[in-house]
This record gives structure tokens, sequence and C-alpha cells, in this order.
């Protein structure tokens, strides 16, 4: 006898997720439980109003279906307005919002349950939703793009985990001075092409030049009440547990063992950063006070963190030892220690019980699905990972042969392992910085890091670095919508590393939100405290670019001095001298540049990057400029 044939329907199907939801319980957790089942009521009335059921509600997701697309979209609209206004007297801080993802397609159906790729593909365009947003698959959008006063941006075919074939994504517009006529849909032409103010690697070099031209004068004093025109002086102690971990101390004897060291200080930041509850501090401010002997105390007013990890790490063949403490700044208490002394094959388990035994001593509840992510081995290969480390400790020298050396031992650590997503992204940010950093004019770049954060994503789909890495290649590609969406899932995944806040920053500038684009540089500079070396670049440009010439100058100076191939900083400066008619200076300036990269050209700086905001004159004078102090 035949096994019993599974029913199958074709149906509309919408997912709804809170964002920042752990976040919210961390900050008050009975005053968030009030809130999502407040939330979930008017979910469930609205849907129910528009003829849709609900399917299921774990947690805080919502998953529902309709019979009619046309309203499963006006039922998400309506949802998303009305949150909205329910909670706008609430402080930014304190508002819960979702986002929303609706999806035409085939489901399995088991009595009152829904499953399938119908299914799954709605709760991958969920994540693709901004916070507050929806996102629609092309099937339903082919439904409702000439039946809803809406407006539809085209994110494009986007490549999700677990299914097979991309899901072409649409962004509804609903309302707002961006908005569509009905049925059509927006999207942005590819932008490759920006100038010598506008290619830092910290990206944020368009910022001052957009605000300058949309905003009122004096730009200057607008920089400063945003809090953009410099790092934080001594910055006040966050609301939630903040903390920094200082640079392991390599006791190995051997110099050449720094970067196991650093390896290990590296994977624990980033541990901890990704749990929303905690405040962290970048690795790359931390890392300011390598090899220096410090007061806890000192450290903790700098950074505006109450607490400092502090530890060291002894490799000896196939042993290591970390020791690890805990210590409150405010007070210099040591509050916890630690000593791990085991095999080598067992590094993992040991940074794993460092990052829990950190965060139950600061006492930020440890959910299960941070136990899970942190256990999960990021390799199997012992050796793919201590070359991954190698890689790593040259590619943060950032210079352009390190740069060679890094991307050689990452290509190793992948033929070791070619399901290593870690390594796939740090190669793609390898391309990322030889491309922003015109170490290199390869012009296929750009795609080759999309590549690399395709390949990554598709192992780990919340890896931040492919995430990251993805945004800015889009971006570079002139993907503005579809770099916007993965940066700020970057910023969900990993909400206190600094560079998805400033990539962020970015392309909030390419998408005409300037007052976005400020709040995130603040939240970057907030947790980046210490920005130095090519991080700088923003923070002159935006001085730059808002008349303050002789603070730009002092900071491109110290760039120059801190980074030997810093290219960007040492182009800036010639054409500063260039039109003071320092023109000796502006020489020795762009000579030092081509010793970096003797292929640069004037043509290529200005017309392959060149910015959006230059007209034909401008650009002709930037070229100019170039040439007179000696780039050919």
């Amino acid at each position: 006898m035949p096994a019993e044939r599974a029913q199958r329907r074709l149906t509309t199907v919408l997912s709804a997720d809170a964002v920042g939801f752990s976040r919210l319980m961390a900050a008050d957790e009975m005053g968030t439980v009030r809130l999502l089942a407040e939330c979930r009521q008017l979910l469930g009335d609205t849907i129910g109003q528009y003829g849709g059921r609900v399917v299921d509600a774990p947690g805080d997701n919502v998953l529902a279906e309709f019979p009619s697309v046309v309203d499963a979209v006006q039922c998400a609209v309506e949802i998303q307005g009305e949150l909205a206004r329910r909670h706008a007297a609430l402080p930014e801080e304190q508002r819960m919002r979702f986002r929303i993802g609706v999806n035409l397609g085939d489901v399995v159906v088991d009595g009152e349950r829904i499953y399938g790729d119908g299914v799954n593909v709605t709760a991958r365009l969920e994540g693709l939703a901004e916070p507050g947003g929806v996102c629609i698959s092309g099937t339903a959008y082919d439904q409702v793009k000439n039946k809803l006063a809406f407006g539809y941006e085209d994110l494009g075919a986007q490549t999700v985990k677990n299914i097979p074939e991309p899901v072409r994504v649409y962004r509804v517009q609903p309302h707002g001075p961006g908005k569509a006529a009905r049925g059509t849909v927006r999207s942005r032409g590819r932008r490759r092409r920006l100038s010598v103010l506008a290619i830092s690697a910290a990206a944020l070099l368009l910022l001052g030049g957009v605000l300058w031209a949309t905003w009122p004068r004096p730009m200057g004093l607008v920089i400063d009440l945003a809090g953009v025109s410099g790092p934080p002086v001594d910055p006040p102690l966050p609301d939630q547990p903040s903390i920094v971990v200082l640079p392991f101390t390599n006791m190995s004897g051997d110099p050449a063992q720094e970067y196991f060291a650093d390896g290990i200080t590296e994977d624990l930041t980033t541990d901890l950063s990704r749990n929303d509850a905690l405040f962290v501090i970048s690795r790359n401010s931390a890392f300011t006070y390598k090899g220096q002997a410090v007061k806890v105390e000192d450290v903790g007013r700098e950074l505006g963190v109450r607490y400092v990890v502090e530890g060291s790490v002894r490799r000896d063949s196939d042993r290591v030892r970390v020791t690890a403490q805990l210590i409150d700044a405010t007070s210099g208490f040591h509050l916890w220690g630690e000593r791990y002394d085991r095999e080598l094959a067992d590094l993992f388990s040991v940074q794993s019980e460092l990052s829990e035994q950190i965060m139950g001593a600061v006492g930020v509840e440890i959910r299960a699905a941070e136990i899970e992510r942190t256990r999960r081995k990021p390799t199997e290969s012992q050796t793919a990972h201590d070359v991954y480390m190698r890689a790593f400790h040259h590619y943060m020298k950032f210079t352009r042969e390190d740069h060679r050396r890094a991307r050689a031992l990452i290509e190793h650590a992948l033929a070791l392992d070619p399901d290593y997503a870690s390594a796939h992204a740090l190669l793609g940010g390898i391309y990322l910085n030889e491309y922003y950093n015109l170490w290199s004019l390869d012009p296929t770049l750009p795609d080759r890091v999309v590549e690399q954060a395709d390949r990554a994503l598709a192992i780990d789909e919340s890896n931040p670095t492919a995430l990251v890495n993805k945004a800015a290649g889009l971006a570079a590609q002139g993907r503005t919508a579809e770099a916007r969406a993965y940066a700020e899932r970057a910023v969900e995944v990993d909400p206190n590393w600094d560079v998805p806040h400033t990539f962020l920053a970015y392309i909030r500038v390419l998408s005409g939100d300037p007052l976005g684009a400020l709040r995130s540089a603040r939240r970057a500079l907030r947790r980046n405290p210490k920005i130095s070396g090519g991080d700088l670049m923003a923070i002159a440009d935006i001085n730059y670019l808002a008349g303050r010439t002789e603070v730009a100058r002092e900071l491109y100076e110290r760039i120059r001095v801190a980074n030997p191939d810093m290219i960007l900083a040492r182009l800036q400066l010639a054409v500063m001298y260039d039109s003071q008619g320092r023109r000796d200076e502006a020489q020795l300036l762009v000579q030092e540049s081509l010793r970096v990269n003797p292929e640069l050209s004037a043509d290529f700086v200005v017309e392959a990057r060149n910015a959006a905001l230059m007209d034909a004159d401008e650009r002709a004078e930037l070229r100019d400029s170039l040439r007179r102090a000696g780039l050919p």
C-alpha cells in the first residue's frame, strides 16, 4: 500500500520577529514581557482583521498565513505603522521593533502547522528587513505590484541559507519622502566612483561632504553636537555591564608566538562582543595598551568601562596555559580569576569556558543559544586555526606587504579546511582593504569581496565579518539598498564591534539618511574611543569637509606617521598642500604614495573612485592638483 501523501498548498506566509529582544530583556525583564504581550496581541488582532491566522508564536516570533497576498502585505504595513505610533513616546532604547517578511510559496500542512521552503524563505525575508520594515519575495511582489499604493525597492536576488536558488527580494516603502509611485520599483544605480575624500578604510569619508551639502552651516557645530568631531574623552559608563579585554601577554619566551596570544585576545573579545547585554570595547582600542604597564583604573576611565580582563598565554609544544582575571576598574578589586592548563587541541573549549565565566561574573545571563555558539568550533582543524591566527596577525598590521602575507596564509588555511567560514571572511577583508586603500587597482576586487562573503555566510549565516564585507562589497558595486540590509544585520549580530556601525554610517549617507549616519558614527566612536591610524581617516575627513583644515591637517599627519602605507592620508595632504602653494611638500607625499603602489595614477584616483558629489569641474581640479604634485 503506498505511503500516505503529504498535504500541500500554496499560501501566503508572514513571519514577524522582535529586534534586539535579548537586549530589552536584559534592561527590563518584566517591562519587556508586558510590552511583548501587547505587541503579540496587536499582531494577532491585525492578522485576524485581514483574514489571516496565527500558525505559531514561539518566543518573540509570530508566524501567520493568509489566503491573499494583498491582504498579507497590507497587514504587515499596518502592523509596522501601528507599532511605531504606539511606541513613539518611549525612549529609543525601550522601543520594540519587528522585522516582517511576506512570501507566497508552497507549504506542507500538518494539522494546524505548516512547514517547508515556503516558510523557510519567509523567515529569511524577515531577517533581511530593516527594524520596523517589511521585505517581500518576488512571488509576492508579482501579486501586489499593481494593487497597492506602496513603493518597492528591489534588493536583487539574495542567496539565503538552506534555500538552493537565490530569492528575489523587495523592500516595501509605504510612506515617506522616498515613496515611489503605485507599483513602481526604485533601485539605486551602480556607484563605484569615490574621490580622495571618499575612500577611507573606515568608510565614513562621504559623511562630512553629504552633511555639508545638505545641512545649514556652521557644519562644525553640528558635528560637535553629534559627538563625532573626534574621539570621546573619558566617556561615562554605559547603563549596561561594560568591559574591555586587554591584550593577553605572551609568556612563551618566543616573540614568534605573539600572534597566538593576540589571537586568543581577539577570539575572546569577539565572543563577548556578540552578547547584546554587554557593552564591549573594540579590539583596536584595547590593543593601544599592548606592551604597556597600565592601571586598570586609568583604562576604565579612558575607555568608559567598569570591567577589565587581563591575561597571559604560554604555549609549549602541544600544551597551552591560559590565565585570566576580571577586575572592577572602578575599585581595582579582583572579581574572578582562573588558570587553564590544557592540551592545545582543547583550545576552543578553553576560550568558550573563558567567555562563559566572564559573562557570569559580571551578571550577564548566558542564554542557551549563546552557549551553543561559543562552544561551536570554528574549524575541526587546529592547524587551520593556527594558520588563520598568523594571517590575522599580519592583517592587523595594515600594510600592503603584510596583507600579501596574510593572503598567502589564509589561502593555506582554506586549503586545510575549505569550510572554515572565518577564513573566507578574512580573505574577503583582505580584498576589501586592498581595494579601499589603493593597494591594488584590480577592478574585480569588490566582486571577490562579495564572493568570499557569500561563501562564509553559506557556512555561518551570522558571521559578522562576512556580513560587513558583504555590505562593503555591495556598496562598492553601487548596490546601496542591499548593502544597508547586510550592514544592519552585522550590527544586530555583533552590536559592540565598531566596524559594522562605521559601515552602516557610510551606507546611511549614500541612502540619504545623514541623521542616522551621525548616530551610527557616534556608536562606532564610543566602542572605539582610542581610534587611531587608518580608522582616524574618517574623523580627519569630517573636520576637513567642515572647514577645519588645520585640525584635519594634524590628523592626516598623525596617520601618515603611524602608518607608512596609508596612501589616502598622503594624497589628501598632497591636495591640501597644493592648494596652499606648498608644492614641494605635496610632491613628497605623492612620491611616498607611489613607493607603496607605483601603479597609481591621477586618472584612476579621480575617475575610478570619483564621488557622486563632484561635478566635472571639481574632478578636473582634483586631477590637475594630483598631477601638479607628481602623480602620473
